[in-house]
């Protein structure tokens, strides 16, 4: 049974933390607990049932839009080289991705003050658990529950510091919980100290947690270890410092070492595996379907009211435009930039799929954009044909965010090897081989589809309407364009998408145009080969990493990882004039806002809140250029 965390918002009052308690959805039936609506330390914590409950409440605080249903995946990964956020107000959500931000602007404190009481909520569950009497003399089972709950609540400290770090580099630092009368002033901490804390609650945590696959979004030992890798690769990867100056640890190959070491074990457990068709990978995270080979970490969301609650934006604000009708409609904002598309060769199956150049009417038809829209492309992931197309989700859907997936750990994998081997050795060449052969449909029985003119015919006055059916797939849509002059016969035929999911040629039909005579012929994309899609021997260090760069961009795209990974590496102030240099390319008033505004030495890290300044004035400082 796939069961989702379910729970309302939750307040943090000086001194205690009041928890709201969290049944557990699944979509089959709902699970209740025992109704508690808060608890205080001093009188919770005396069962393994409220340990569980306080439990659910370190992870609940990343199931909101605040977190991981909008600002961290959508706002705060973007303006990048492949999306951007539309439009140029002053709206919060604008000013963030273009570089415009400051420290007044209301949705860092937002993101700052979840992470932080998620972190005290930790904080309090590791210590209180520990004081219980079952967790030293209870039974065996109860020793057991107790110290997954313990793992469980270090790792997800960890987990909001890592991203706390990433965000802001330099942090306050605290872990012991809030208590009356406690001073609640802290300074910053150097970042490499959190991180040497951050890597032992995870280790700490991964010895604790169940080796078994889960049932549920709740971490286990792999999925553990899985993020530690990531987290080693962001603190052995390059940072903004407090000089101004983008930096990497002297200790950098060995954050790189344990990286290697975390992800060997996860590949051995031989627990995760791809599944062999990528556009699948989404259908089943937009229908709620939980795919636990594939996806290692994921934050789980419920909005059984259809409202805000603990919905998110998945799939409404990263979706194409969709009018109500057939489905529900959305109001996107992310879009895509149209370089990005140009990345994909032709037979890649990810390159129609995850880039929608169409809106869909009422009528649930898709209509493809055309002559100087390809600025409002829009991510095709999550669209709504892919969703349960529930009432509840018209504004805020459920769909879950995954952090990790598998092929995310491959794609890893490949440049760790690469970095300690000072090139990629056949364990890195293997890694991100697994993830093309996938991507390009080496093992899927469906193929996309090829269209030719075979008879031009005469006469049209108009563009005919082409129309493809059968075949057993869907989507593909190609338009006739141009008309050869004299005889009006079709010339030109343009694929608008390659379509997914055909094992069969479709039939192909023409109306419109007052012609006569024209046919067009459907035929079935041949294979990629192994030997077109392999990455093969030879290439060095710094042409393999950007082939990693590449291939990270392609698979994961608008993931929300896509920014960090270019600071990480030290590119994204490249990443964003390149950009630049190839939209005005396409035509020269291409909106690209990010480039106008992106500081190097400044953007790499956002400014501390000024609400958190404000009150706390241990933090002397504020981030370099703000």
């Amino acid at each position: 049974m796939n069961l989702k965390i379910k729970s309302s918002r939750n307040l943090l009052i000086a001194g205690f933390s009041l928890f709201t308690l969290l049944p557990l959805h699944s979509c089959k039936k709902i699970l209740d607990a025992e109704a508690y609506s808060s608890f205080t330390s001093d009188n919770f914590f005396s069962d393994v049932n409220e340990a569980n409950m306080a439990t659910l409440g370190v992870y609940e605080i990343m199931s909101s839009l605040d977190v991981y249903g909008w600002n961290l995946p959508m706002v705060f990964d973007t303006d990048t080289d492949i999306g951007q956020i539309s439009g140029d107000t002053g709206d919060a959500w604008r000013v963030i991705p273009h570089y415009k931000g400051m420290p007044e602007t209301n949705v860092y404190y937002t993101v700052w003050s979840a992470f932080y009481t998620g972190i005290n909520r930790a904080n309090t569950v590791i210590e209180k658990i520990q004081q219980m009497a079952q967790f030293q003399n209870g039974s065996e089972d109860q020793k057991a529950q107790l110290n997954r709950f313990l793992g469980e609540a270090k790792f997800l400290r960890g987990f909001y510091y890592s991203e706390l770090l990433r965000l802001w580099g330099d942090v306050p630092f605290k872990i012991s919980s809030s208590k009356a009368g406690d001073n609640l002033t802290v300074g910053l901490t150097d970042r490499y100290e959190i991180y040497g804390q951050v890597i032992k609650d995870m280790q700490e945590a991964a010895e604790l947690l169940p080796a078994a696959m889960p049932t549920n979004e709740r971490i286990n030992k792999w999925a553990c270890k899985a993020m530690l890798a990531r987290v080693a690769l962001f603190a052995g990867g390059y940072s903004l410092n407090v000089e101004g100056t983008m930096k990497r640890s002297d200790k950098y190959k060995e954050y790189y070492s344990l990286a290697q070491q975390q992800i060997n074990d996860v590949i051995a457990a031989n627990v995760y595996k791809l599944n062999p068709d990528y556009i699948q990978v989404f259908k089943n995270q937009s229908q709620h379907k939980l795919e636990f080979t594939e996806n290692i970490f994921e934050v789980a969301f419920s909005n059984p009211a259809g409202t805000r609650g603990n919905g998110s934006w998945i799939g409404f604000w990263n979706a194409p435009t969709t009018t109500k009708g057939v489905f529900q409609p959305t109001n996107p904002r992310y879009i895509v930039m149209r370089p990005f598309y140009d990345l994909f060769q032709d037979n890649d199956q990810r390159k129609d799929f995850v880039i929608a150049k169409y809106n869909i009417n009422a009528a649930g038809a898709r209509t493809y954009l055309t002559g100087n829209n390809e600025a409002n492309w829009a991510v095709g992931k999550w669209s709504r044909e892919y969703q349960s197309n529930d009432a509840l989700e018209a504004s805020f859907t459920y769909i879950n965010h995954v952090v990790m997936r598998y092929s995310d750990l491959l794609l890893m994998r490949a440049e760790v090897e690469s970095e300690l081997n000072g090139g990629p050795n056949a364990i890195a060449l293997d890694a991100i081989n697994q993830v093309r052969r996938r991507a390009y449909g080496l093992d899927n029985t469906s193929n996309g589809v090829s269209l030719t003119i075979t008879n031009a015919g005469m006469g049209y006055s108009s563009n005919p309407i082409i129309t493809l059916s059968g075949g057993g797939g869907n989507f593909a849509a190609a338009r006739i364009t141009a008309r050869n002059t004299g005889t009006n016969s079709l010339k030109t035929l343009v694929m608008d998408n390659v379509g997914q999911g055909y094992t069969s040629v479709p039939s192909v039909s023409l109306t419109g145009g007052g012609g006569t005579g024209a046919v067009i012929t459907a035929s079935l994309l041949p294979k990629a080969t192994s030997e077109e899609v392999f990455i093969k021997p030879g290439l060095n260090q710094a042409a393999f990493l950007n082939l990693i760069m590449e291939e990270r961009a392609k698979e994961l795209c608008f993931e929300g990882m896509r920014r960090a990974d270019l600071i990480r590496w030290n590119k994204l102030s490249a990443a964003i004039a390149e950009t630049n240099t190839k939209v005005k390319a396409i035509r020269a008033n291409y909106p690209y806002p990010a480039f106008d505004n992106f500081v190097s030495g400044k953007h790499e890290l956002y400014p501390f809140p000024q609400n958190e300044t404000d009150v706390n004035k241990a933090i002397t400082r504020q981030n370099p250029g703000f």
